[in-house]
């Protein structure tokens, strides 16, 4: 049966043409397109199709050079990957775009099939599931080159939501030279401390452009359904109540204040078993829900005082609303904020002086982190110690303003 192009060429028209050129996500000038296959993972709703979307239109803007196609579409499912593209390659194309890709059982085979069998072509593909794809990738590690997208960085938050650009820093040079970034800041934000707070209830994701806050956490929560329910229980094949559980453990971390592992005490708080407990942390984990920061002695296995922080400060936000009508602490809100900014840039442990350890390239630092009236008590004695202060626009010293750590990346 002849695969109609022409159909897949018409959609792929109205999908290009509803892409706006304005904002890209910082990883997109990271990424080597000269790469011959090439995969961009990342959680739902940060942003691939428009990433991989705004590549076309500025290298290749004609769907005879370029066919972007999602496994997801029927005319796809009805054909298949392989066949699919195929028949493209056959006629015209320098390229072809896969979104969705791990929607398609034995993904993975189809794509090494196309990769070996056209050496002059380039494939780039995307998944919103990041546990499909790294589970499923087999013999293709040895060929593709993997991209993360993160979460917004709230540098991108305000580029997006104002369209004025702001140059990223290392965190060293964060250390270094922070009054005179902050100073450049807040002569373009006069409202940047209300910007940061409404970046950390409804901004990690690029959609807060286009809804309420009301929508906003409707829709978040949504994605996190879909990484439950879809995601995580058909990889492990989890029963009705297991699933009930994990969201359990989701209600607990989003109620307890910087949650600490404790084994004993989350396995009867759960009411799991400890290998289950282990199971749960590792699969929210993979799927980028939660970060682990583990103490630096730590062993891969060992999480014994390790932080256990939503990966998005919006989960707080979102859960507390929809749940349990309350506001979330604020300390879960700066750390999460921290961990998610930095530890996405450089080496994070949970420190057993202060509250993280970070490791660059050139220096081991000891960061506390907390709010406008956080004293340096803490700091006494510590070396290479900084305080990283909540609700002030300009700091001094070893005294940072916490909204900075946005502007790593």
């Amino acid at each position: 049966m002849s695969i109609p192009l022409s159909d897949l060429f018409l959609i792929q028209t109205r999908i290009v043409n509803a892409v706006s050129p304005k904002f890209k996500r910082y990883l997109y000038s990271k990424i080597n397109w000269e790469n011959r296959l090439i995969a961009l993972i990342g959680s739902r709703g940060t942003g691939k199709t428009t990433l991989l979307l705004q590549h076309y239109n500025e290298v290749y803007n004609d769907p005879e050079k370029c066919l972007y196609i999602s496994a997801d579409n029927p005319l796809v499912i009805q054909n298949g990957i392989y066949k699919t593209v195929e028949e493209y390659f056959k006629y015209y194309g320098e390229c072809v775009i896969i979104d969705e890709v791990h929607k398609q059982v034995n993904w993975s085979i189809e794509i090494k099939a196309l990769y070996d069998s056209y050496p002059g072509k380039k494939i780039i593909i995307s998944g919103s599931s990041i546990m499909k794809v790294m589970n499923e990738k087999g013999d293709l590690s040895r060929r593709l080159i993997i991209y993360k997208l993160p979460l917004l960085s709230f540098r991108e938050y305000l580029d997006f939501k104002y369209g004025i650009k702001h140059q990223s820093v290392t965190f060293d040079s964060l250390l270094s030279n922070h009054v005179s970034i902050a100073h450049n800041i807040v002569k373009k934000h006069s409202t940047i401390l209300g910007d940061f707070n409404d970046f950390r209830e409804f901004g990690n994701y690029p959609f807060f452009m286009d809804h309420t806050k009301s929508e906003y956490y409707t829709l978040f929560e949504n994605i996190l359904d879909k990484i439950i329910y879809e995601d995580i229980s058909k990889i492990q094949s989890l029963k009705e109540q297991t699933t009930f559980k994990l969201k359990k453990l989701i209600g607990y971390l989003a109620l307890s204040k910087i949650p600490l592992f404790n084994i004993s005490s989350l396995t009867n708080e759960i009411e799991v078993s400890k290998d289950t407990l282990y199971l749960f942390f590792e699969l929210l984990k993979r799927s980028e829900i939660i970060s682990v920061i583990r103490t630096e002695d730590a062993s891969l296995r060992r999480m014994k005082n390790s932080k256990i922080l939503f990966k998005s400060t919006n989960t707080y936000y979102a859960l507390s609303e929809n749940w349990w009508k309350h506001d979330p602490d604020p300390g879960n809100i700066r750390e999460a904020f921290f961990a998610d900014q930095v530890g996405s840039q450089e080496i994070l442990y949970t420190s057993r002086i202060v509250d993280f350890t970070v490791k660059t390239k050139n220096i081991s630092y000891e960061i506390e982190v907390g709010g406008k009236n956080k004293t340096k008590k803490q700091l006494q004695g510590v070396p290479n110690g900084y305080i990283f202060k909540d609700g002030i626009e300009i700091g001094y010293g070893n005294v940072i303003p916490l909204y900075l750590v946005g502007f790593l990346y």
